[in-house]
């Protein structure tokens, strides 16, 4: 008769203080082990029911091959006969495989971090580090594996965020990152495919509140009497200007240079997407630009052009971008305007009121450097001769002055 169980074994004591978990196969009266290659701390171990305890992160993943593994022993020797039970009772020389060193996903966010710094995407790696932060918050040791998330943990968590107050589309941000953690994870074959929660666990964002204004609103904007060369003025160009050049972001407003002007135009690449613009610079915009000529290496005075890393150079600009909508809400309170307007008001409002004057969809998607419709109608915008998105942007101009 041949028993089998499951054994701490504490006689073993790892340098990190876990201990081996062996098979005990006993025989007439004589009594060997097998290894199962698993080794725990003992307060992560419950003898009486030979079972790893929640306490330990991968405590499913575990027991659940412990079970596999003890019911494939079961079967081999339950069914052998004695000669057969007698030769696999023979001690056999242990070979000492190298233990894998599983990476949690502090460490491996850490990783992603460093290389998108490396690439000098900074914008993706502070969401990325804002995204750790958080859920470090929620889970604040170090022994976060892959295989802990699951349907229950994306679960406590997004309660765990929404008790905190924070907004929908937050929530789903920091989620939604904590997925593509998890995508480049199964890719590198970190954790197993199978085990994947996002199947059952869906994001879904919020629909976000207009961002647009009315043209009367811009103009009024544009118009309004500002003592020049205050902070007021100078802050109220570059939104202007923003909506000039198609709502043109920010951090791409700022980096622009000489360099980016080619025969009349403004040829910048888009941080955020990658995609190539091409747009003309009306005389409207020369203007602004023009006011500002030599003040620094960049067309305008926003950024800093000393700064010696990448990180401290868009760090400055996240600042300047604060600045700009602090003076914007500032301009839009003496002016009495009851509605919000930030720098992102720009491109929400140039698309707005593009379609009000009666241009297509497909060619405001041209001109925001949006794919519009299907692979077919993506073909026919390609072919958009440049002077229509040229003529488009200087009406748009027109309804504000």
């Amino acid at each position: 008769m041949v028993s089998i169980k499951l054994i701490l074994d504490k006689r073993k004591v790892k340098s990190d203080g876990s201990y081996p978990i062996y098979f005990q196969i006993c025989h007439n009266r004589k009594t060997t082990t097998r290894s199962t290659k698993i080794y725990l701390n003992e307060k992560d171990w419950d003898d009486s029911k030979k079972l790893i305890l929640k306490s330990h992160p991968l405590y499913k993943t575990l027991n659940a091959k412990l079970i596999k593994d003890l019911a494939d022993l079961q079967s081999q020797l339950m069914l052998a006969d004695d000669t057969e039970i007698q030769a696999y009772l023979k001690p056999v020389i242990q070979v000492i495989e190298p233990v894998e060193i599983k990476k949690t996903v502090y460490q491996f966010a850490k990783e992603l971090i460093a290389q998108l710094k490396d690439d000098n995407k900074i914008g993706n790696a502070w969401v990325y580090e804002s995204t750790v932060n958080v859920l470090k918050t929620f889970h604040p040791t170090d022994d976060l594996y892959f295989e802990t998330i699951d349907y229950q943990f994306l679960t406590q968590y997004n309660s765990f965020l929404v008790k905190r107050d924070i907004k929908h589309n937050t929530v789903y941000l920091y989620l939604r990152t904590i997925r593509i953690f998890y995508n480049k994870a199964v890719k590198l074959k970190l954790v197993d495919k199978g085990l994947y929660p996002f199947d059952d666990y869906k994001l879904r964002p919020e629909k976000t509140k207009k961002r647009a204004v009315e043209t009367e609103i811009l103009r009024t904007i544009k118009n309004a009497e500002l003592l020049i060369n205050t902070p007021a003025w100078d802050n109220r160009n570059y939104f202007i200007l923003s909506f000039y050049l198609i709502g043109i972001s920010v951090v791409d407003l700022c980096l622009l240079t000489k360099e980016n002007i080619k025969g009349g135009r403004i040829l910048y690449k888009r941080r955020k997407t990658g995609k190539w613009y091409d747009i003309k610079l009306h005389t409207e915009a020369e203007e602004i630009l023009n006011h500002y000529k030599g003040r620094s290496k960049y067309l305008l005075p926003i950024a800093d052009d000393k700064a010696r890393t990448e990180e401290q150079l868009i760090r400055g600009i996240k600042y300047k971008t604060k600045i700009i909508n602090k003076y914007l809400s500032r301009i839009i309170k003496d002016l009495k305007i009851d509605q919000k307007v930030t720098t992102y008001t720009a491109r929400h409002s140039w698309a707005t009121i593009a379609k009000k004057a009666g241009f297509s969809i497909e060619i405001i998607a041209e001109a925001l450097g949006h794919e519009y419709g299907n692979r077919t109608t993506a073909v026919y915008l390609d072919n958009f001769d440049q002077s229509v998105i040229d003529e488009a942007n200087q009406k748009v101009i027109n309804l504000i002055q």
